[in-house]
C-alpha cells in the first residue's frame, strides 16, 4: 500500500458526526400485555430480546411466547427482527418470517400477543469516543456501544454473563474487566468446562487434600467459568451462591464471571441449568457481537495484529514486510468469519509465518453433514426449526464455497450454481 493510502488510513477523521438512526416504538394491542409500551432505538449495545425471560428488555406474560422469542435491532432507519427459533413462531403481517426489515406500521405477532410498530422521527446516536476497552479493541459502532457498559460493570461487582459466538472475545472481556476493575491485582483463574469432565471440574473448583481449587484460589479476585453452560448442576448450584455471596459451608470472596454461546434460557426451561444461577448472571449480561456485525473493524484489527508479530521479539519476522500486505484484505472480501476475532486473528498468523504460500485459513475444519445434524439433534429443537437450521447451514457453506472459487464475484457465482443472481443475493443476504 503507498503513503498516501497509509496516512487516508491512519489520519481520517475518527469520530464523523453519526448517522441519524431510527427510533421504534412498539405497543402491545393484543395479548395478556396489552397496553404495554416499548422504545427501541440505536442506542443499546445489545439487541432488545423479546420474550418470557427475565433477559429480554420487551417481557411478555404469554405463556404461547418463547423464553427468548425474538430479537429486535434499529439498522440504520429500520428495524430488523429475527426469530430465535420460537417453539410458537413470529409473524409480520401474518406472514412468518424467520428475519425481517420493518419501516413502521408493521404488525408482529408473537404467541398470543400482537405488537404494532411505529416508526417515530431519526436521531443522531451519540456513540462514546472511545476505540477501545483494555485490549479489546474496535471503532465499529458495535464496539463503542459497548465499552461505556463494559466501563460500568468494571467497578461493579455483580456477576456477568457474557454471550457471543465463539471467537468474539468473551474471554479477553472478562481480563478487561477483571484488569479495570478493583480486584485488578488479585487473582483471575479460569475454568474450562468444556474441555472437563463433571469430576475434573469438581476438583478444578474445590480441590483436594493438601490441594486448594479454584474458588480458594480465586479469594479476593475473579473467577472465569467458560461456557458455563456445560457445569453439572451440582456445581452450578454452588456457584450461584458465589455469585450472590450466600454459599455456605464455603464462603469465598470471588467474583464470577461466565461466558456461554448456548441459549441458556432453553436450558432453564428444559431443567439443565440452574435458575437460581441464571438469575444472578443476567443483571450482568453482555452480549459480544460477531465480526460481520463490527463495520470497519476487520481492517484495523488485521492491521493491529500484524503490528504485534512485528513488534514481539520472540517471533521469528523472516522476510514479513512491515506493513500488512496490500493483497490479504481483498482475499477475504465478502467473507463472513465464522471464527469471528479469533479466526482473524489466526488467518493474519499464517500470512505473517508462511507469507503467500499459507493458505486461507478457517478456524476450524468444517464438520461433516452427519457430525452437522448430529450437533442439531442434540439441541433437541422441534422439527421446524430443527430442519431450518441444517438447511440454513447448508446455504451459508454453499454460498461461501461458491464465492471463494469465483474470487468473491457475486454474478459468477449465482452462474455458476444455476440460480438467478437476486436469488443468490437474497440466500447470502439471510444467512451472514
Amino acid at each position: 500500500m503507498g503513503k498516501t493510502d497509509d496516512l487516508a488510513t491512519t489520519r481520517r477523521p475518527r469520530f464523523e458526526r453519526p448517522e441519524q438512526s431510527g427510533v421504534f416504538v412498539l405497543a402491545v394491542v393484543e395479548g395478556p400485555d396489552a397496553g404495554k409500551v416499548f422504545t427501541i432505538d440505536a442506542s443499546a449495545p445489545s439487541r432488545a430480546l423479546v420474550g418470557k425471560s427475565p433477559v429480554c428488555a420487551m417481557r411478555l406474560d404469554d405463556r404461547e411466547v418463547s423464553r427468548r422469542h425474538a430479537a429486535l435491532a434499529v439498522a440504520g432507519r429500520a428495524l430488523q427482527i429475527v426469530d430465535l427459533g420460537s417453539t410458537n413462531g413470529t409473524t409480520v403481517n401474518g406472514v412468518s418470517i424467520k428475519e425481517a426489515f420493518l419501516h413502521g406500521g408493521e404488525a408482529i405477532r408473537v404467541g398470543a400477543s400482537v405488537l404494532s410498530v411505529q416508526r417515530e422521527q431519526p436521531r443522531f446516536v451519540p456513540l462514546t469516543e472511545a476505540t477501545a476497552f483494555g485490549r479489546l479493541v474496535g471503532e465499529s459502532p458495535a464496539m463503542r456501544k459497548l465499552y461505556p457498559v463494559l466501563k460500568q460493570l468494571s467497578q461493579a461487582d455483580t456477576a456477568v454473563l457474557l454471550e457471543g459466538e465463539s471467537g468474539t472475545g468473551k474471554e479477553l472481556a472478562a481480563e478487561e474487566l477483571h484488569m479495570a476493575g478493583p480486584r485488578k491485582d488479585a487473582p483471575f483463574l479460569t475454568l474450562e468446562s468444556s474441555t472437563l469432565d463433571e469430576a475434573a471440574q469438581r476438583r478444578e473448583l474445590l480441590g483436594g487434600p493438601g490441594q486448594p481449587g479454584l474458588l480458594q484460589r480465586a479469594a479476593g479476585g475473579t473467577l472465569f467459568v467458560d461456557e458455563i453452560g456445560n457445569v453439572p448442576a451440582e456445581l452450578q448450584a454452588l456457584l450461584a451462591g458465589v455469585a450472590e455471596r450466600r454459599e455456605k459451608p464455603l464462603v469465598h470472596d470471588v467474583r464470577l464471571i461466565a461466558a456461554t454461546r448456548r441459549d441458556l434460557d432453553r436450558d432453564v426451561g428444559l431443567g439443565r441449568f440452574d435458575d437460581g444461577l441464571f438469575f444472578a448472571l443476567v443483571a450482568g449480561r453482555i452480549e459480544m457481537p460477531p465480526l460481520r456485525e463490527r463495520a470497519g473493524d476487520v481492517s484495523a484489527l488485521a492491521r493491529a495484529f500484524w503490528a504485534d508479530l512485528r513488534s514481539d521479539d520472540g517471533a521469528a519476522k523472516g522476510d514479513a514486510p512491515a506493513a500488512l500486505p496490500e493483497d490479504f484484505l481483498p482475499r477475504f472480501e465478502g467473507y463472513t468469519w465464522p471464527g469471528n476475532v479469533r479466526e482473524l486473528k489466526a488467518a493474519v498468523l499464517v500470512r505473517f509465518t508462511q507469507g503467500e504460500l499459507g493458505a486461507l485459513h478457517r478456524s476450524e475444519p468444517p464438520p461433516t453433514a452427519g457430525d452437522l445434524v448430529g450437533a442439531i439433534l442434540d439441541e433437541k429443537l422441534p422439527f421446524p426449526r430443527a430442519r431450518e437450521r441444517v438447511v440454513q447451514e447448508f446455504e451459508r457453506r454453499y454460498v461461501e464455497r461458491a464465492l471463494a472459487e469465483h474470487g468473491g464475484n457475486v454474478t459468477k457465482a449465482a452462474v455458476a450454481s444455476g440460480i438467478a443472481h437476486r436469488y443468490f443475493q437474497l440466500i447470502r443476504a439471510r444467512n451472514r
